[in-house]
């Protein structure tokens, strides 16, 4: 698997390459031999070698079992996504059930009973508060852990939006076997009272499409890496299937989606194959699930130990919403070189931080008395290029 960013093609034309990033959703025509011999625009910033973030579920959740997980997460440097829910769901009887676990005196039960406790609980809202301000991202998953009307999600996205002073940059369907709002049940039905196709878009929200399309086919040998396994996260399913924009997917597989999956996923050998491919991960998982010790309520010590080695490594721990911003951003930048020369345009309106360039034959650049070599796997960060620039090199 070619190393670098996978969503481009190539076109030569008197004895110029043009590197081209795809837009948004196109996906890559490849040319392995000839990519050896060219520069590479890195997706991510400041020289990192790879991308991972978790992108958590909600179903279960609750604020007490999440709280020594993210304790971890700080300590070793990740901000992720946890998604929540913005209401209680049918069957919690409007918190009802919620209420009887808060005042038993059995302390076991008030830790591991309830589930699905949604923004508007009090403490609950306080703590996706603090995770925010902590820097973790905070994401929707639906409006409830039921059925949703058109009615109750627009309700939701700006309940959320009073909470949080914006929107959510990542939505994440739940259950498309029983959400009806999920596009593969009624959510792209435009007859239905659950059709949702055109707010998830006009929200501006990344979007995970449950269902096919969602997670890499299980039995692709990269099915950890994103880029591996599908050349971009960007879901084309989504945007062709059910028209939404901007559509992602997730790392992982159906089955495990626990603590246990994730020691199975991310193994020592496949987090080296990430690093090694310049991948990306977003990892499918519910925290609540096998991510605890039972006995201590903390995080388990394998799975803190297999962090710990993702940390000690050169990677990009970012929010997914950061993290698909900046691909889409990546995305929109021209790249023209020759023998002689390298050019970088930005035909966007994003500002892009820390850009980094693949020196895929270790040659480096020069700019006015200013000069950039390589770094050991061929990286040259040369910093900011503004919307409508174009950064001029001369080769070395």
């Amino acid at each position: 698997m070619r190393s670098g960013l996978q969503n481009t093609f190539h076109k030569l034309r008197a004895g110029v390459a043009v590197l081209f990033i795809a837009p948004l959703f196109s996906f890559p025509i490849l040319a392995e031999a000839y990519a050896r011999e060219e520069w590479d625009i890195s997706l991510y910033p400041n020289g990192h070698d790879f991308a991972f973030t978790i992108v958590h579920d909600a179903d279960s959740s609750y604020s007490q079992r999440l709280a020594p997980l993210f304790e971890a997460f700080d300590k070793l440097g990740f901000k992720i996504t946890a998604t929540a829910f913005a209401f209680w769901a049918q069957w919690a009887n409007n918190g009802e059930i919620w209420s009887k676990w808060n005042k038993s005196s059995d302390k076991d039960s008030r830790f591991s009973a309830p589930k699905a406790v949604p923004l508007t609980d009090k403490n609950e809202r306080e703590f996706y508060r603090a995770l925010a301000t902590r820097g973790h991202e905070i994401g929707m998953h639906s409006p409830s852990d039921t059925s949703d009307t058109r009615k109750d999600l627009i309700r939701a996205f700006e309940y959320f939006k009073h909470v949080f002073d914006h929107y959510p940059k990542v939505y994440v369907e739940h259950s498309s076997g029983s959400n009806k709002e999920a596009q593969s049940y009624e959510g792209s039905n435009p007859a239905s009272i659950y059709y949702s196709s055109d707010l998830l878009n006009r929200y501006g929200s990344w979007i995970w499409v449950d269902g096919p399309g969602a997670l890499p086919d299980k039995t692709h040998e990269h099915f950890y890496d994103i880029i591996a396994a599908n050349g971009s996260p960007f879901s084309r399913f989504a945007l062709e299937r059910y028209g939404i924009n901007k559509g992602f997917m997730r790392t992982g597989k159906w089955t495990e989606s626990t603590g246990e999956g994730f020691l199975e996923w991310y193994s020592e050998k496949n987090i080296d194959s990430l690093e090694k491919n310049r991948g990306m991960a977003l990892v499918y998982t519910h925290l609540d699930s096998k991510w605890l010790d039972p006995q201590t309520r903390k995080i388990r010590s394998s799975i803190e130990n297999r962090l710990r080695y993702l940390a000690s490594k050169h990677g990009w721990f970012a929010s997914a919403g950061t993290i698909l911003d900046r691909a889409q951003a990546v995305s929109r930048l021209k790249l023209e070189s020759s023998e002689r020369f390298l050019k970088i345009a930005n035909t966007s309106r994003e500002r892009i931080d820390g850009l980094t360039i693949i020196s895929n034959r270790g040659r480096g650049l020069r700019s006015g008395d200013k000069t950039w070599r390589p770094a050991l796997r061929g990286e040259i960060v040369v910093g900011t290029i503004l919307p409508g620039e174009t950064l001029s090199f001369t080769t070395m």
